[in-house]
């Protein structure tokens, strides 16, 4: 685009001279070049440090969330940029270094997986979390089926509408079935398995934006409902919100402590890489992260605040390159975001159909089937938030949300064959 704006001027000039002068208004505007290096670099951390702020300090931001308040200041930064002429992305740098940033931001956040913890504390709630997190993945199918055709149209529309080519994306269907992957790992997990699986499936950057700006939308309808679910409080003057009972994990670590989680995490990757994993590089390192973790807790016990902090940071880069990517048409396609809705609408249904009947088949407490459905929707946070505020042990419902983190992301990966069979038989 730059030379062609060049060769336009020199022709421009070519027939000025022919014809002759004509009056100038000021210099020509040279082509801005893309946005690329240290440039993309500030313009991402910027808008994740924006969103996070926003996500803290404002009534709005704390209902959009920290995810997609960062995706929506990438997208207001990449409408600015366009509108005054700026410089535009260079999406291949952007896709290249979304691969790095989920690469090295997941063995972080799995570095207190450990299994033998998770199973002896969180025992007698995971017969019913696997049964809610089948639910789940069984929704991602029905929804696909029913959806795929149309769900294929608005998503290669979207992706059509930012601009993209071969690079931003997969075909259609194969785009369906990512999507459908990514939100099943989402709501069995958390949303780093959402970006886990989302970069393995190759979704595009505003198929990514779009969908979790759906979600995040969904959850605003879910909690309220599975709070109410839940019962009555144990004890009605330990109740409080769900969100503001949220235990706080502190993320101040030393120097030290950040770089060797850092190291670690880096180091998995690259080992993990140089087996020959290619596109299941990530699925790989998480198995290679929780079995280290499993093994040997001593070692990365002490790295699991360290890790989480690094991760948030790279997490929340990603987000803002989501954003910038998408944001031309994320949230305005109602077309997209109305398919995409009734995708999560069949997911959710099924989920909690699912941990229904795990409730009468296993006897669950209404107060423990809706701890188990809310670590799989919302994660460990949240889950222990609702215990909380009911007046119950947190403790399980954090470690059965560390199970989902750990085991999502295999989960929907190992679904992610057979969902792209659906979409392209919908």
């Amino acid at each position: 685009m730059g030379g062609q704006g060049r060769l336009a001027g020199g022709r421009g000039g070519g027939r000025a001279g022919a014809a002759g002068p004509r009056p100038r208004r000021g210099p020509p505007r040279a082509p801005a070049a893309a946005l690329a290096g240290a440039p993309l670099l500030a313009a991402l951390a910027g808008c994740s440090a924006a969103g996070d702020a926003l996500a803290r300090r404002t009534a709005v931001g704390r209902a959009l969330s920290a995810p997609v308040a960062t995706m929506l200041c990438g997208a207001a930064l990449a409408n600015a940029s366009t509108a005054l002429g700026g410089a535009a992305v260079d999406l291949t740098e952007l896709r290249a270094l979304q691969g790095v940033l989920v690469a090295v931001a997941t063995p972080l956040l799995l570095m207190g997986a450990n299994l033998r913890e998770i199973i002896r504390g969180a025992g007698p709630l995971l017969p019913g979390f696997a049964v809610g997190s089948l639910g789940t993945l069984a929704g991602a199918f029905i929804g696909t089926a029913l959806l795929g055709d149309g769900l294929a149209d608005a998503l290669g529309a979207l992706t059509g509408a930012a601009g993209g080519g071969p690079d931003l994306g997969v075909a259609p269907h194969a785009e369906v079935a990512g999507v459908s992957a990514a939100l099943a790992a989402k709501n069995i997990g958390g949303g780093f398995n959402f970006v886990a699986v989302a970069e393995s499936a190759g979704v595009s950057s505003p198929a990514v934006a779009l969908a979790l700006a759906a979600d995040n939308i969904a959850a605003l309808l879910y909690f309220p409902l599975n709070s109410f679910l839940a019962g009555p409080a144990l004890n009605a003057k330990e109740e409080g919100t769900e969100f503001g009972a949220a235990p706080r994990i502190a993320d101040y670590s030393s120097a030290e402590e950040l770089t060797l989680a850092l190291a670690v995490s880096v180091a998995i990757v690259v080992a993990v890489s140089g087996t020959g994993a290619g596109g299941n590089t990530i699925a790989v390192a998480s198995a290679a992260t929780i079995a280290l973790a499993t093994v040997s807790p001593r070692t990365f016990e002490p790295l699991r605040t360290p890790g989480a902090t690094l991760a948030r940071v790279l997490l929340g880069l990603f987000f803002a390159s989501a954003g910038i990517a998408g944001g031309r048409v994320a949230g305005i396609d109602p077309g997209a975001l109305v398919y995409v809705g009734l995708l999560l609408l069949v997911i959710y249904a099924a989920h909690i159909g699912a941990v229904a009947l795990a409730r009468a088949a296993l006897k669950m407490t209404p107060l423990d089937a809706a701890i188990v459905s809310n670590a799989a929707v919302g994660g460990p946070a949240t889950a222990a938030a609702l215990a909380s505020a009911k007046g119950a042990d947190p403790t399980p419902a954090v470690l059965v949300g560390n199970l989902g983190n750990a085991a999502a992301t295999f989960l929907a990966l190992a679904a992610l064959p057979a969902l792209r069979a659906v979409a392209g038989g919908s």
